[in-house]
């Protein structure tokens, strides 16, 4: 049934998966029953496989075809051995991590994103998970936000941020790992345009990326996504560096946004025990309410008698 639906690919990627509720059915029943068996598995994948592994077809149909596999292979990550991600899924999506490709063809770069992610979140795909997240993440900066929308971009820091974080058994082996991605984080928002950019609708087939963001505010919101995963000494240490980078966002819809969102996050039930403790001894005894507070011009508000009254007030 899945070869099936692969020969019909250039109708359903046109149109969407998620639009058609029957063929989401039998596409995600057919991939449940195909996954108890990780040798048919393999061999499926091997027969839907690119064609021509590490370059970008010129065909638009090769093109959904490729998109096909990817969206497929990604179902299949936890049943398919290192061996076999190595050779199958990652060559099949690196042509479409470059930071050279069209643009245009952002539906398949999402779809490449969420294979590689898928793979080195993988449990069993622990070494190789370390030794490629460095230059994934390199790709992943720089194809942002011309190639991927911020929404993906947000999805994929998170994750990574997760997967490099303790108890992850990659941060055993990389201890620096996620909190040198923040650091670079923290830098490229530091000097990211703050301007407001609209995406097409067509972005996200749920329309999520209509709404106007803008790159620096795309990246605070990806540092304020890593703050449940870290460890408890990190979060203590990059609770006032996020609401300092929300201050730096200069349009006050985009700003006040971040902001809401830093408290959902800080109250959503995201955070265990102890950095909910952590959070909340910030808040109250560390200087974290007051750096919240500070007025939208990020001038602190001048001390002042309880009681007293303002230069301003008419009494």
């Amino acid at each position: 049934m899945l070869k099936i639906l692969h020969h019909l690919c250039f109708i359903s990627t046109r149109l969407g998966t998620d639009s058609l509720s029957q063929y989401s059915f039998v596409y995600l029943a057919s991939i449940d029953a195909l996954s108890k068996d990780s040798t048919r598995t393999e061999e499926f994948l091997r027969d839907i496989q690119p064609a021509e592994i590490g370059k970008i077809p010129k065909h638009p149909l090769d093109r959904s075809m490729d998109q096909y596999f990817l969206n497929a292979a990604e179902h299949f990550v936890l049943v398919l051995h290192t061996v076999a991600a190595k050779e199958l899924l990652t060559p099949a999506a690196s042509p479409y991590l470059s930071i050279d490709a069209d643009p245009k063809l952002f539906q398949i770069f999402e779809a490449a994103h969420s294979v590689v992610l898928a793979v080195l979140a993988a449990p069993h795909n622990i070494k190789y998970a370390a030794s490629q997240i460095e230059s994934y993440a390199s790709l992943l900066f720089q194809a942002f936000p011309q190639l991927l929308s911020p929404r993906q971009f947000r999805f994929a820091m998170k994750q990574l941020v997760r997967i490099t974080s303790p108890p992850s058994p990659v941060s055993e082996q990389r201890p620096l790992l996620s909190a040198t991605l923040l650091e670079v984080l923290h830098t490229r928002l530091t000097s990211a345009d703050s301007r407001p950019i609209y995406r097409l609708p067509e972005a996200d087939a749920d329309g999520s990326n209509a709404e106007p963001t803008s790159e620096m505010s795309a990246l605070v919101h990806a540092l304020i996504d890593a703050l449940p995963f870290l460890s408890v000494d990190e979060l203590e240490n990059w609770l006032p560096a996020a609401v300092k980078s929300i201050q730096l966002i200069q349009d006050p819809v985009l700003r006040s946004d971040a902001k809401n969102w830093f408290w959902e996050v800080l109250s959503n039930g995201d955070m265990d025990f102890n950095r909910a403790a952590v959070c909340i001894t910030w808040l109250g005894t560390r200087g974290g309410r007051d750096l919240l507070l500070e007025d939208e011009t990020n001038t602190k508000l001048a001390p002042m008698m309880s009681g007293a009254l303002k230069e301003t007030s008419q009494l």
